[in-house]
């Protein structure tokens, strides 16, 4: 595992390197090869862009493969305690619904060590980096990436304080939910027999319509915010073509500091 997070913690600073590809390609395009009328040095800058996005994205499919592979390992490593307690556990306490949560967090932990999430990560602590950046083209250039991340990160806290709480309820009404569910289920007959299928019914549909309503007001907030950091990051990306462009016309920059610190920006943030 230790060797797995090393390897990671590797390739996700090199990708974050390459990732610096795109930036300067525009920088030398504009600064470099327009100015200079020169198709040479273009299809030179072509040709190394060209293999630094190949060599990119190899390293971002062995990142992919290593998480998932770290994911199984968890799964290899807790899988026969989890089927111990699926044994040991009814025997001992009264566990509800169908008793295999264990399983499924279980699944839930797996598929997130092999999704995005720990991709992100490890991609966190370069944003600095890509800030001082900023700041080394200019530091209007750099004022302003750091004022749109700011936003963003107070956006994203927020996000999570208000959306705890709805989790929180979410997951107890869909137990609730499920383990009633299955309760009528494992007594149909006796509920058919004695005719508790209207009052039962009832009973559902209240727990249903409590947790479509906290459904509804948590995912119409999480859409919100979503959209909003969206719309945020777009107007950045053109505050920052706005604060370049003004600095060309006041000629304290180029043409390629205005479009690569553009570039770089949505990287910052993405």
């Amino acid at each position: 595992m230790k060797k797995a997070v090393s390897g990671l913690a590797m390739t996700s600073a090199v990708v974050n390197m390459l990732a610096l590809t795109g930036s300067f390609f525009m920088l030398q395009v504009y600064d470099r090869v327009i100015p200079g009328h020169s198709l040479p040095t273009l299809v030179g800058l072509g040709i190394i862009a060209g293999t630094l996005y190949a060599f990119q994205g190899v390293l971002e499919l062995i990142r992919s493969l290593l998480l998932l592979r770290v994911g199984l390992s968890v799964d290899e490593r807790f899988g026969k305690s989890v089927y111990e307690s699926l044994v040991l556990l009814p025997s001992r306490v009264q566990t509800p619904g169908d008793g295999l949560q264990s399983v499924r967090d279980l699944d839930t932990v797996r598929g997130f060590l092999s999704g995005p999430g720990p991709v992100a990560l490890f991609d966190i602590p370069w944003m600095p980096f890509y800030l001082g950046l900023c700041f080394l083209f200019h530091v209007w250039v750099g004022v302003t990436a750091l004022a749109g991340a700011l936003m963003l990160v107070a956006l994203t806290i927020m996000a999570e304080q208000k959306s705890r709480r709805p989790a929180k309820e979410a997951a107890q009404l869909a137990s609730e939910r499920f383990a009633l569910a299955e309760a009528t289920r494992r007594n149909s007959e006796a509920v058919l027999a004695m005719g508790f299928g209207h009052q039962l019914g009832r009973m559902w549909s209240d727990v249903n319509c409590r947790f479509l309503d906290n459904h509804l007001r948590s995912t119409s907030f999480t859409i919100s915010l979503s959209t909003l950091s969206k719309v945020l990051r777009m107007m950045l990306q053109s505050a920052v073509l706005a604060v370049g462009a003004t600095l060309v016309i006041r000629q304290e920059a180029t043409g390629g500091v205005m479009i690569a610190s553009s570039i770089l920006l949505s990287r910052a943030l993405a």
